[in-house]
């Protein structure tokens, strides 16, 4: 704790440009957190690994060989579905 002695010769026990110093650094460590978060979730997107889960989810299933085997051949038959552009 930062003790300041004002004008009137009264300590002061902390200015506010210190508060918001802490509270600036909790900020920073929040955006970081929340970027870190976002970079994770977007890789798990990106290698099935949400899809996978929701499949467990919705088909209410634990996660095996079995039920991975399944989600594959769900997932090669909507993508062969799917049409093509060109």
């Amino acid at each position: 704790m930062k003790t300041i002695v004002c004008g009137a010769d009264t300590l002061v026990r902390e200015t506010l440009e210190a508060r918001a110093g802490r509270a600036s650094a909790g900020a920073i460590f929040a955006v970081i957190i929340g970027s870190f978060k976002v970079i994770v979730a977007t890789l798990r997107e990106i290698f099935d690994e949400s899809a996978y889960q929701r499949f467990l989810d919705r088909s209410r299933l634990e996660s095996s060989p079995h039920a991975y085997a399944i989600f594959q051949q769900e997932t090669e038959q909507a993508k062969s579905q799917r049409p093509r552009c060109c």
